[in-house]
C-alpha cells in the first residue's frame, strides 16, 4: 500500500483561466475629456492564444500518428495494443512532475479504493515503495505476515520470484494480493549494520485481511495507549469508541493518554480532521492552499459537540509519520493540546485529488499544500517534535556498539575486571516495584519500546504536577 495518500475521491478540480489584458497606448499631451474610448481590440494576444491552441492540436496529432503506426507495424505486436500505449503515455505525462502525483491503472485504483475501506485480501502489510524497493512499515495483528516473522523495518527482495526494483515494483505489488487461499512466496532480508543482508524466504496463504487502524492498551489505572496505523474510513469512529470504553471503565476519567503515530503513512484526509477534533473543541484544525497562495481553498475548523473530555496527552512520531497524522500532530503541537515526543517527521505536506478517467484509471495529482493552524508548511520539512527522542532502531545500534566496546578498552566500571557489585537498598527497590508491576502486564512490545515507556514517565510526570498544582490553588 502506498503510504502518502490524503485524497478527496470523486472531486473534480477544473481551473477557467480567462485573459483580459489591456493594451495601454501613451499619448502625450493628448486629453480625452468626456470622450468614449474605441474598443480595443488586442489582435496580438488573440493570434497568440490561437498559435497555442494549434500547437496542442498538432501535438495530439503527432501522438495519434505515432500510436497508430506502432500499432501498424511494430515487430512484436503485444507490445503495442492501445491500451498498453496509451497507459504508457499517461504515465509519462506524470513522471516528471512531483513524485504523488501520478496515473493509477484499473487495478491500482481499484486496490486503492480497498485500501481506504479497511478489508482487502493480502499478507497483511504495509510497505513503503520508494527508491525502488519495498520496505514493510506496518505488520497487520494475526495476519499471514505476523505469523511468518515478518516485521517492520524488513525489506521484500522477491515476490514470487520477481526480484524487487524500480521497474518491476507495481508487478511486484500487484502479485502480493490475489484469491483467498492461493500461496505467495516471499523472500525477505532485515537489514545489517555490516550490510551482510540475511535473505530469508517463506510461503504465505494469502487471507482476507480486516485491519483494525485503532488498537488500545491500558498502561496503568487511568492511563492508556492507543496506535493509529492508518487513517481509513472509521479511524475516528473507532478511536472515539475506544476512549469512552476506556473511560466508563476507569470512573470516567483518563489520567493520561499516548496517542501513536509512528509509521502512519496518512490516509484519508477527513479522517485526520475528524480525530484531530476529538481533542480540540474550536478553531483551525488545517488549511490546504492551491495554486492562489493568496486564497486558501479549504480550511477545517474543529466543532465542540465532537471534541472529548481533556486529558494530558502525548503524541509519539517518527520519520514514518506522514501525510495525514501529520496534520494530526501539527495541529495538536500549534494548539499546544498534546506534548509531541519522537523524531522528525516524513514531511508529506501535499493534497491529492484522484479523478476517475474513462478507462477505468485514475489520475492522482497534487492539487494544494497543507499548512497547520500557525500556517506551517507541513511540505519537505515535517514535523519537529517538542521533546526530540532517539530512535527505536538507533537505540540499539547504540547499544550493540557499547557492548562491543571501543578497541577493547573498557568504558565503564562494570567493563574492569575485578569490579564490585551493585546491591541495592531495600528502600530503593520497594520505589522501583510499583513501577515494575505496571510494566509487567503490558504487552511485549511495549515493554521492549524506549519510546512508549518515556512517553509514559513524562505522562505520570504531567499527572503529578497538575495534582500538586490543583492542591496548591485550593
Amino acid at each position: 500500500m502506498l503510504p502518502n495518500f490524503d485524497t478527496k475521491i470523486n472531486f473534480a478540480l477544473f481551473l477557467f483561466l480567462c485573459l483580459f489584458p489591456i493594451h495601454l497606448h501613451a499619448l502625450s499631451d493628448t486629453n480625452y475629456a468626456n470622450v468614449t474610448p474605441p474598443p480595443v481590440t488586442n489582435e496580438h494576444t488573440i493570434s497568440e492564444k490561437a498559435e497555442m491552441e494549434n500547437k496542442k492540436y498538432q501535438s495530439l496529432e503527432a501522438f495519434s500518428k505515432a500510436l497508430n503506426l506502432l500499432e501498424a507495424n511494430y515487430v512484436d505486436s503485444k507490445e503495442v495494443s492501445p491500451d498498453i500505449l496509451i497507459e504508457k503515455a499517461l504515465k509519462g505525462m506524470t513522471s516528471d512532475l512531483d513524485p504523488h502525483t501520478t496515473y493509477l491503472t484499473q487495478k491500482q485504483y481499484s486496490d486503492f479504493s480497498t485500501d481506504t475501506s479497511g478489508k482487502f485480501g493480502g499478507i497483511g502489510v504495509v510497505v513503503n515503495p520508494a527508491g525502488g524497493k519495498l520496505e514493510v512499515i506496518e505488520v497487520i495483528d494475526n495476519s499471514p505476515a505476523e505469523k511468518a516473522g515478518i516485521k517492520a523495518g524488513d525489506f521484500i527482495y522477491s515476490v514470487n520470484n520477481t526480484v524487487v526494483n524500480s521497474k518491476t515494483i507495481e508487478e511486484a505489488l500487484s502479485k502480493m494480493r490475489g484469491s483467498v487461499g492461493t500461496e505467495l512466496t516471499l523472500e525477505y532480508f532485515t537489514p545489517e549494520k555490516a550490510g551482510k543482508n540475511i535473505i530469508k524466504r517463506v510461503t504465505l496463504e494469502r487471507e482476507i485481511i480486516r485491519s483494525n487502524s485503532v488498537t488500545m492498551h491500558q498502561l496503568s489505572t487511568g492511563y492508556v495507549y492507543t496506535k493509529l496505523s492508518i487513517f481509513q474510513e472509521d479511524a475516528s469512529e473507532q478511536l472515539a469508541k475506544n476512549i469512552k470504553e476506556f473511560e466508563a471503565k476507569n470512573s470516567g476519567k483518563v489520567k493520561g493518554l499516548i496517542l501513536d503515530l509512528r509509521n502512519n503513512p496518512g490516509g484519508l484526509l477527513d479522517q485526520a480532521v475528524r480525530v484531530t477534533n476529538l481533542f480540540i473543541d474550536s478553531g483551525i484544525i488545517v488549511s490546504t492552499i492551491g495554486r492562489d497562495q493568496n486564497k486558501p481553498e479549504d480550511v477545517e475548523y474543529a466543532v465542540k459537540r465532537n471534541s472529548l473530555s481533556y486529558f494530558p496527552m502525548i503524541v509519539l512520531v517518527n520519520e514514518g509519520t506522514a501525510s495525514a497524522s501529520e496534520i494530526v500532530a501539527g495541529a495538536l503541537q500549534d494548539r499546544e493540546r498534546a506534548i509531541i515526543m519522537g523524531t522528525q517527521t516524513f514531511g508529506k505536506g501535499s493534497v491529492q485529488n484522484i479523478v476517475p478517467l474513462p478507462n477505468g484509471g485514475a489520475l492522482k495529482m497534487t492539487i494544494a499544500r497543507y499548512y497547520t493552524p500557525k500556517g506551517r508548511s507541513i511540505q519537505a520539512r515535517g514535523i519537529i517534535p517538542d521533546i526530540p527522542l532517539i530512535s527505536q532502531s538507533i537505540l540499539g545500534r547504540v547499544q550493540q556498539v557499547q557492548n562491543e566496546g571501543l578497541n577493547g578498552r573498557a568504558r565503564r566500571e562494570a567493563d574492569l575486571e575485578k569490579h564490585i557489585e551493585a546491591k541495592d537498598q531495600n528502600t530503593l527497590a520497594l520505589q522501583n516495584k510499583k513501577e515494575e508491576k505496571e510494566t509487567d502486564s503490558w504487552p511485549s512490545s511495549l515493554k521492549d519500546d524506549y519510546q512508549v515507556k518515556s512517553a509514559y514517565m513524562y505522562l505520570k510526570s504531567m499527572g503529578k504536577f497538575t495534582f500538586l498544582m490543583d492542591n496548591a490553588n485550593k
